[in-house]
């Protein structure tokens, strides 16, 4: 099968269920889809796999019977169907367009008699008719999927490449396109899933929008209809921005149009269409598929196709760039960066309206030591630097006090450091020993800092005293500076903000966003995830990102600055038109409420309940119930970042952040079981399943090595014990050279 050459050319794919006694293995006595029948439920969401998880797919046999290819990302199919009259029709496709024939890659499908399919490129967005009535038996698909060559059909023969690979695919012959071409019709996409849209289709959804409606809502329309229309529908744009009383000109409207191309532009239909069906616009038919997330409400949350090494839109992006300057792949590392930069660009200006979350993070990247962390923290700075905001981040904490006055510099701290595992030990330390009585403090204040982004900091007395007397002395220079004519205007504003400050310090420090991302190596670590210390709320509200592989493979790498379109996207999260010359870091107007779609909230309600049986579970068993507890607030408050870039939650968001926190909880659960449990044999079984992953494997001897200081003999045993018991699966290495070795996977 050739599954790993639509992979090298940047296609996706997905596995298939096979059959057996004339029925479908999907469970469904009835099911007529024999061969053809995705195994996920949500194949439309098909991540770009890594090469570990397409060799775990092959390992499961989720790809032994055949595949399914997604037709996304500007692939386009003739597919010819023999029963349907579809030789004849292509007989005479071929007569008008004969360069057709000519296609690069052709394969003969299972069921012969000349039924094969045509693949092609096509521009991105453009929108192509699937069924043409001359063409009778043809199907054009731009959406959806197709069985790949290699992959069995129901008759009992196999799909055959005839002509080139994957790589051979070309563009489709422009009279192609002309002949399939939409009038007025455009590609976007609700969801991730691609649907076309016509422009009698946008305006009908303007209409149910008023066009004096808030600033924020009224730039995201225009952001929505340029992603949606590739940019050409500056005039549905004005021409509903007229009706409103606030309309600023066709000028203002174009310079913004404009900017629009130059960002990653990551308010799509759906956004567009959320505004709508708030104004009692109903979807048309042909959204729905798109527009609802496909996850059944009596069965588990399914998270099979979650890649999470590639979160979904502008994060996605983010991480991809930030990895593109990584020597060593350090994909988990960079996902956590990409998290980061978002929420402390847009986190002061947005909020979490439905359970008032605030979108502040700490989080914990883990690697071995000279694995390639500095090049992940390097660039994150890279990209607060590219935002304006990095005379917020500060390398270090020294103190409780030095964490307020940082916090009255900058209404933001991002606290950003290299071996952060070691300073929070030194923290816990003194905490315990009371042999530095200074630091004490420290960790209570970060939690309770942390905790009131959408509130006030509470300040003790001697402190609130220091904090009175900096503040009025800048009060007075800010004062001089208006009465001499000097920066009227910036100093009258920060004026106003002192004065604020002041009139409110009773009550504390104002709105104080406070975030952590730290890289620590993985031995400091693991020695701070007692029970103890992972249930409590540092570490119980930190997000740990760790890198299973400690010898990643190098790579060739160049050095490149943030790209432009990012930084754009980035400055607009934290203040639009913002120029960079603000001398303190502060949110710029109201705070914006981020909208969810229905599927969002009820897809929330879900995650609750989950992470409620499963508190229940372990207050049972483990007596670790704090820990799942946590788990629906992390959901909220990821998912919200993922739809900060767009202003809107979806449920690809909220099962995306859902996989990310259930990934998370699970391994601090091993790592509190691995150091507290009362007997050797389950804190080192504990151990071991903590060193893999279902996409990442390792050797008996490097888990022996990660498992020190347990005896070697036991380590074997507790390795043995999880594969007898299915827990661990074995896997045989693929090396050419060397001696051949058994890996093991989680199963």
């Amino acid at each position: 099968m050739m599954f790993n050459d639509f992979w090298e050319a940047g296609h996706k794919f997905f596995g298939l269920n096979g059959a057996e006694n004339g029925k479908c293995n999907c469970g469904n006595p009835n099911c007529k889809a024999l061969y053809k029948h995705p195994i996920a439920s949500n194949w439309q969401h098909t991540p770009y796999w890594s090469e570990e998880q397409i060799e775990t797919m092959q390992e499961m046999g989720q790809l032994d019977t055949g595949y399914g290819v997604l037709v996304s990302d500007g692939l386009f199919i003739v597919d010819i169907d023999s029963r349907n009259g579809g030789v004849k029709s292509y007989e005479k496709l071929v007569q008008k367009i004969p360069a057709i024939a000519a296609a690069g890659f052709i394969v003969n499908t299972g069921s012969g008699k000349g039924s094969k399919h045509l693949y092609f490129t096509i521009p991105t967005g453009v929108s192509l008719l699937q069924h043409v009535d001359d063409y009778p038996g043809i199907d054009f698909k731009s959406s959806g999927f197709v069985v790949g060559p290699g992959s069995m059909h129901a008759s009992g023969s196999k799909y055959e490449a005839v002509v080139g690979g994957p790589a051979d695919i070309e563009p489709a012959p422009q009279a192609l396109i002309d002949l399939l071409l939409r009038p007025e019709s455009h590609r976007a996409s609700i969801n991730g899933a691609p649907v076309d849209v016509s422009d009698e289709t946008i305006a009908e959804m303007l209409s149910h929008i008023s066009p004096d409606c808030d600033h924020e809502t009224w730039y995201r329309v225009g952001m929505a209809i340029h992603h949606s229309t590739s940019g050409a529908g500056l005039n549905l744009w004005d021409e509903w921005s007229k009706d409103g009383e606030t309309y600023p000109g066709i000028d203002v409207l174009d310079h913004r149009w404009q900017s629009f191309g130059k960002s990653t532009n990551p308010v799509t239909l759906g956004t567009l269409l959320h505004y709508a069906e708030k104004g009692g616009y109903s979807m048309p038919v042909e959204f729905e598929s798109a527009a609802q997330f496909i996850c059944d409400e009596h069965e588990s949350i399914d998270t099979s196709l979650i890649d999470l090494r590639r979160p979904p839109g502008f994060v996605g992006e983010v991480a991809a760039w930030i990895d593109s300057q990584c020597v060593y792949p350090r994909r988990s590392l960079c996902v956590a960066a990409a998290l980061m930069t978002v929420s402390d660009c847009g986190g002061m200006r947005y909020f979490e309206p439905v359970d008032n979350i605030s979108l502040n993070l700490f989080a914990f990247g883990v690697a071995d030591s000279a694995s390639g962390k500095n090049a992940v923290l390097s660039s994150h700075q890279k990209l607060l630097q590219a935002a304006g905001l990095s005379k917020a981040v500060v390398g270090g904490i020294k103190s409780e006090q030095e964490i307020y006055r940082n916090l009255l510099r900058h209404q933001a701290a991002f606290y950003v450091m290299d071996e952060l595992g070691e300073q929070i030990a030194r923290l816990a330390s003194a905490k315990k020993k009371g042999g530095a009585s200074y630091l004490e403090g420290v960790v209570g204040t970060l939690m309770s800092v942390y905790s009131q982004a959408n509130g006030f900091a509470l300040i003790t007395g001697d402190l609130k005293d220091d904090i009175e007397k900096q503040l009025r002395l800048e009060a007075a220079k800010l004062q001089k500076k208006i009465d001499n004519n000097e920066d009227v205007h910036k100093s009258t504003k920060r004026l106003n903000r002192v004065l604020a400050s002041l009139s409110n310090l009773d009550m504390g420090i104002e709105a104080p966003f406070l975030s952590i991302f730290g890289l620590t190596a993985p031995e400091v670590f693991e020695s701070l995830m007692t029970r103890d210390m992972v249930m409590n709320g540092f570490m119980g509200r930190t997000i740990i990102f760790k890198e299973l592989d400690g010898n990643p493979r190098p790579r060739k790498v160049t050095p490149a600055p943030v790209p432009e379109n990012i930084r754009q996207s980035l400055i607009n999260l934290y203040a639009p038109g913002y120029a960079g010359d603000m001398e303190r870091v502060e949110r710029m107007g109201s705070k914006e409420a981020i909208q969810s779609t229905d599927g969002a909230i009820s897809l929330l309600a879900r995650v609750a309940e989950e992470f409620w049986e499963m508190a229940e579970q372990h207050k049972e068993t483990t007596g670790m119930h704090p820990i799942p507890r946590r788990g629906y607030e992390q959901v909220a408050k990821i998912s919200a970042i993922l739809g900060m870039p767009s202003g809107l939650r979806t449920e690809e968001h909220v099962l995306w952040a859902y996989a990310l926190i259930k990934s998370d909880l699970d391994g601090k659960l091993k790592m509190a079981w691995a150091n507290s449990a009362d007997d050797e044999g389950s804190a080192i079984n504990a151990k071991i399943l903590s060193c893999v992953s279902k996409d990442h494997g390792e050797t008996i001897g490097r888990i022996i090595n990660k498992c020190r200081p347990h005896k070697k003999a036991d380590i074997v045993k507790g390795i043995d014990f999880l594969r007898e018991s299915g827990v661990l699966v074995t896997k045989p290495s693929t090396a050419s050279r060397g001696p051949k070795k058994e890996w093991l996977f989680l199963a």
